[in-house]
């Protein structure tokens, strides 16, 4: 009798603990899905810092949610909520996007100055840079702060682009055929915080 009851119990043990396992998938699931939206929806567009307490407040009670419903899984939530709240923060520090012509160049004299591998900032070039319009530069958009291009990523500003341009996001690329391909486009781009 007592095997018995101990075989049930481990069936039920079994069932409950792959029954949580698939709950942790399903709600691991469902951060991803959060940190993507905080990218793709109007959220990332609030101007109020009320959105974004609210949407701070909402992924903090999920993250306390997950602990409760799962806790053999503690090193798991724990990085997933080290995750969802840098995201918050970096959601948090964005100050309004704008609609900017975006273009992308290389290090080659008819796309630079004399010194094509050489940045304003006097640095060497390198991916995952972008050089802004004077105008940008005078309202804040400096040597060394971040932006986010939508559909392309983020940047480091580390150049600056010629003084006719205005409104202008310009991005490096190191081959020639690739800055040509990018062209000249119309996208939201966001100054991140310091």
């Amino acid at each position: 009798m007592l095997r018995y009851f101990l075989v049930v119990a481990l069936i039920i043990l079994s069932v409950w603990s792959y029954t949580q396992h698939q709950k942790l998938v399903r709600l691991q699931a469902k951060v991803d899905e959060y940190q993507q939206e905080y990218w793709t929806s109007e959220i990332g567009l609030a101007r109020t810092e009320g959105a974004f307490i609210g949407l701070r407040t909402s992924s903090e009670i999920k993250i306390i949610n997950l602990r409760s419903a799962v806790t053999g899984f503690e090193q798991t939530v724990a990085e997933l909520r080290d995750l969802v709240v840098s995201k918050d923060h970096l959601i948090s520090s964005l100050q309004e996007g704008q609609m900017l012509t975006v273009t992308a160049y290389s290090p080659t004299p008819d796309q630079t100055d004399d010194t094509p591998f050489i940045t304003a900032n006097n640095n060497r070039v390198r991916p995952g840079i972008a050089a802004v319009s004077p105008d940008l530069f005078a309202n804040g958009w400096v040597f060394g702060r971040k932006i986010y291009v939508v559909d392309y990523g983020v940047y480091e500003i580390d150049d600056l682009m010629a003084q006719r341009m205005q409104n202008t996001i310009d991005i490096f690329m190191f081959s020639r055929q690739e800055a040509l391909t990018f062209g000249k486009q119309q996208l939201r781009v966001y100054l991140l915080g310091a």
